[in-house]
């Protein structure tokens, strides 16, 4: 094994690791300039910004192939942020020592096992504590659902009576009945969810458990799932939770009141870009165990799955198009969850429920073969002789408030067909209207979709799944007519209004006498008509069994996560439909085309964020050997509105490896430090580590008047640009006082680097440390590192630090910076208090 290597991640400015005394002899001077920039400096500032530690670590993590533990400064996950302040190579089970520098203000930071693919299991850690190890300290509660089958499911059955349209079956039959070439129904009827039209979700339904369905041995049925509850969540994980999710999916609301873009890393994960965001099953029980329900809205979702043999997708059809006909199964009712979740803050992290995923079988939505009754005329009886003729026609006009009566037609006329109509009963009083002329069927739109001052009109419609819906009932009143009932509540009945139009209206009452029975005319004189047998329509839902507690191995398996603000309970369909947050979203991008350009609200993830037509709106990943979903359910792609752990091993084949460096680090000087600005910008320079033994130093700006030179370099040229000696002007090609890489408006020039041999012991902290610049502009003057209580014309910082613009000090740009000048104890993590239109960004920034 070879040595240990400390590479230590440090915010430091500091004289005590220099190799150099810098005299000034104009000290007064120095001291005056600085005390009108920043008051009065604490003399026991010693610009250190670090807090050192050494721990014991143990490397007994859940992982097969152990290679090295690290110190790092965040979680790793999905976190390019992340950097390590020490490393060590171990094997399974040993425990090694490690002394690490950490940056001020990080607290706790992270232990780290690492396995020989680069996976990385990690725990949290308070600066101070001696020893960690990652060895569990209470039962997993996933141990249960990682064991063979065998949860009894025999009394799970699916409820036919309460299955229903999905959302997205809703607005796509709806939009399809309006935008069927001929329909002219209104479009503000419409309105916005005329996305949907075409978009091939019709056979979509969603499904739940009855409540007679039942369970043992600790699981329930509640709300349509079936459900545990489980051990809660221990200390240790609650705290390795929050490291990973606080990092990279935080919830917080951003300084100009927006929320993170997470989007990029999730867009090129693995479970995207190979797996389509779904898991693999591997023949076991499946479960979700919500972990954290942050979102305002979540009280309003449901979490659903379904699952596919990928072997069964036709070729002829795009995975998207089979997955939109597929069952999808209620799994998470997350506001009974949310409810007894315990927790004070959402944002807290908990665990209180374990949902089973059973499998049904494989099924999607069937259709039924039905026989006309016959093929009639209807007649309006009508108040006065005149009007005992006029029947139910299509008059090749489609609009909902059009006429639809007319005078009979010869049986010789052209359009005779437009006058004839088959009756299809579906039992207790239902009956289908279908006109053999315009090959449509005859429906009222209803209250459900309509404002009921607009409710009277009627239309011809190809959609039969909505007939189905909104079929009219046909009563016998025993003198030879008939009534027809708009629905089953038969308080309003169809009729002829009193206009000379004729409109057939459903407005009437049984009050208004025979303008609303009909006569049902029997027709046979129907050779050379085309009239069809019979006709397709979705076959009624039927209870169906639990076949497994285990989706067999193999399957694809997906999640849909249901919004409705607007419930269905409280609204009628249109409203439903229409209301601008209520949406159903996937992990499988190309599903949520609609529902990301769906207005006012879902796509506000578009418009103000990075979301695309066809990206994800679940992120699934595995950290610390568990599979995580992290869901979006609505106007922004920060991904933290719900997480839940995945119970099981159906989402490892998800491997996402993370890359952690040493952090690069940012030297700023100050030219002339008698009369300096303090904007910390007159040099710039850039150091990151190469190799164990390799460091890579860069020039990256210069905002010096004076010829400057890069000075105090220990080690060996390896490979660049020398910058040994070298004046900074020079190095970038241009003149002595030109600025570079300081102001805003002026191109950016590429930095001119190198890259040194150093000792393997030796820390980007330490070789910086030496660095100094001479100003040859002031005969000759050094200036490094500052000593305990000196002004800081010279700084070194951790990452690609953003350092001021042109001739802005850095108590301008950096707001709460002077606070800590003056008081060495109050760093308050001064870095991220700035003034964005103060800074210049780093060129390794952009």
């Amino acid at each position: 094994m070879r040595k240990i290597s400390i590479y230590a991640l440090l915010s430091i400015l500091s004289l005590g690791s220099c190799t150099k005394e810098f005299v000034y002899n104009d000290a007064n001077d120095i001291k005056e300039n600085a005390e009108q920039i920043f008051g009065l400096i604490d003399p026991n500032q010693d610009w250190r910004t670090t807090t050192s530690g050494t721990v014991s670590i143990t490397a007994d993590a859940d992982l097969a192939d152990i290679v090295k533990v690290q110190i790092l400064t965040e979680s790793p996950f999905f976190n390019e942020n992340a950097a390590i302040l020490a490393e060590a190579e171990v094997s399974n089970g040993q425990t090694v020592t490690l002394s690490y520098d950490a940056p001020r203000g990080i607290d706790p930071v992270i232990a780290a096992c690492v396995d020989s693919k680069g996976h990385h299991y990690i725990k949290p850690f308070n600066i101070g504590t001696t020893q960690v190890s990652f060895a569990p300290t209470t039962a997993k509660t996933r141990a249960l659902t990682r064991a063979a089958a065998g949860i009894d499911v025999s009394h799970l059955t699916l409820d036919a009576d309460s299955t229903a349209w999905s959302l997205n079956a809703a607005r796509t039959i709806y939009s399809n009945v309006v935008n069927v070439t001929g329909e002219s129904t209104a479009t503000s009827i419409q309105g916005k969810v005329g996305l949907w039209a075409n978009s091939n979700w019709e056979n979509e339904r969603v499904w739940q458990l009855s409540n007679s369905s039942s369970m043992s041995n600790g699981w329930s049925v509640v709300d349509g799932t079936v459900v545990r509850n489980i051990d809660p969540i221990t200390q240790d994980e609650s705290a390795t939770l929050k490291a990973i999710y606080d990092q990279w999916l935080s919830h917080k609301t951003l300084k100009d009141k927006s929320r993170l873009d997470n989007l990029t890393p999730i867009r090129t994960s693995s479970a995207v870009q190979l797996f389509n965001s779904h898991l693999t099953s591997d023949g076991q029980p499946i479960s979700v165990i919500p972990v954290q329900m942050a979102s305002t809205d979540v009280s309003h979702c449901d979490l659903f799955y379904y699952y596919y043999n990928p072997q069964a997708v036709p070729s002829d059809m795009s995975l998207a198009d089979y997955i939109k006909q597929l069952p999808k199964f209620k799994v998470i009712p997350c506001n009974y969850t949310r409810i007894n979740s315990g927790v004070s803050k959402v944002e807290d992290f908990f665990r209180k429920h374990e949902y089973l995923m059973p499998y049904y079988g494989d099924f999607s939505v069937e259709t039924t073969s039905i026989t006309p009754k016959g093929v009639y005329r209807i007649r309006n009886v009508g108040k006065t002789a005149a009007k005992h003729n006029d029947y139910i026609t299509y008059l090749n006009n489609d609009t909902y408030r059009s006429d639809k009566l007319a005078k009979a037609y010869a049986d010789n006329n052209a359009n005779i067909a437009n006058q004839l109509w088959q009756i299809y009963e579906l039992g207790n009083d239902k009956c289908l209207f279908y006109n053999i002329g315009a090959k449509k069927f005859f429906t009222g739109m209803g209250s459900d979709y309509v404002k009921p001052e607009n409710n009277y009109g009627t239309l011809f419609i190809t959609e039969p799944a909505f007939v189905k819906e909104q079929p009219f009932y046909v009563t016998d009143n025993g003198d030879g007519t008939m009534h027809i009932w708009r629905d089953d509540t038969r308080t309003q009945v169809l009729g002829a209004n009193s206009a000379n139009n004729h409109r057939i209206a459903t407005n009437k009452t049984t009050s208004d006498g025979e303008f609303v029975k009909w006569v049902f005319e029997p027709y046979t004189n129907t050779d050379g008509i085309d009239i069809p047998a019979s006709v397709e329509l979705e076959a009624d839902p039927i209870d169906r069994p639990a076949v497994s507690d285990c989706i067999p191995a193999g399957y694809q398996v997906g999640f849909m996560l249901r919004k409705a603000l607007t419930s269905r309970s409280s609204s009628t369909r249109m409203g439903f439909m229409r209301a601008e947050n209520n949406g159903c979203t996937f992990g499988y991008g190309e599903l949520n085309r609609c529902i990301n350009n769906f207005p006012n609200h879902f796509i506000g993830a578009k418009q103000n964020y990075s979301m695309q037509d066809n990206d994800t709106r679940i992120a699934m990943f595995n950290a610390n050997n568990k599979t995580y979903l992290a869901f979006e359910d609505g106007s922004d792609t920060n991904f933290s509105d719900m997480i839940i752990e995945l119970g099981g091993n159906s989402g490892s084949q998800f491997d996402d490896t993370q890359e952690v460096e040493e952090l690069a680090y940012t030297m700023c000087f100050e030219d002339r430090p008698n009369v300096a600005d303090y904007d910390m910008n007159d040099v710039v320079l850039r150091c990151t580590r190469v190799s164990s033994t390799e460091l890579e130093l860069s020039l990256i700006a210069t905002g010096a008047n004076d010829p400057v030179l890069i000075s105090g370099i220990v080690g060996d040229y390896v490979s660049g640009t020398e910058l040994k000696n070298k004046e900074v002007h020079g190095l970038f090609g241009v003149e002595t006082s030109t600025f570079v890489n300081t102001v805003t408006s002026d191109e950016v020039l590429p930095s001119v680097s190198c890259v040194y041999r150093v000792d393997a012991s030796t820390s980007i902290k330490q070789f910086l440390s030496n660095i100094y610049i001479t100003n040859n502009g002031q005969g000759g003057r050094t200036i490094g590192l500052p000593a305990t209580g000196e002004a800081p014309f010279a700084l070194i910082m951790p990452g690609n630090f953003n350092y001021p613009q042109e001739k802005i000090s850095i108590t301008t740009a950096y707001t709460t910076f002077r606070n800590w000048v003056n008081n060495a104890n109050n760093y308050g993590n001064w870095p991220e208090y700035y003034d964005e239109s103060k800074i210049y960004i780093n060129p390794y920034n952009r």
